[in-house]
């Protein structure tokens, strides 16, 4: 579990209010430092409803503000049995909050009862890591371990 590019869904308890939320999980080094981001269903694009898409969103002054997955579009399959997995709403990550970052441990204790409901398509991660590390709004940090990221997988 929290392996790159699963998405993970159960009750999380340090939210406000606390609730079922999927995270996806960006980046796990060898010691089991994660890297993740909660999603929302909320309206958070960052731009108005008419230039919404699937993909990263991108606003008139060329910055990368959020990543969308439209509902119902096939973004990888549900590792339990196999099947393809969407998200049942639009739902889109911000990159200007809900991205956490510890321990496996750490993160774990978050949750009641997480599961991991989708492995995403190799090239749907990729371009969400591309999104991520073009947003003025990702930490220096984080930029340098998306670079990394995509380094190695355009390098196969």
């Amino acid at each position: 579990m929290f392996a790159p590019g699963e998405i993970i869904y159960g009750f999380a308890k340090n939210t406000n209010p606390p609730k079922n939320k999927y995270l996806i999980t960006i980046y796990r080094d060898d010691t089991l430092n994660i890297i993740a981001s909660f999603t929302t269903s909320q309206a958070r694009a960052g731009v108005p409803p008419e230039m919404i898409h699937h993909g990263a969103i991108i606003n008139d002054e060329n910055k990368c503000l959020s990543y969308v997955f439209e509902a119902k579009k096939e973004i990888g399959f549900d590792p339990r049995d196999g099947k393809p997995f969407s998200f049942p709403l639009r739902t889109t990550v911000t990159f200007d909050y809900g991205i956490i970052e510890g321990r496996y441990e750490q993160i774990q204790a978050q949750f009641e009862n997480p599961e991991v409901v989708c492995k995403l398509n190799e090239s749907e991660y990729i371009d969400l890591i591309y999104a991520m590390y073009k947003s003025h709004h990702t930490k220096a940090r984080h930029k340098e371990i998306l670079n990394r990221i995509l380094e190695q997988y355009y390098s196969k």
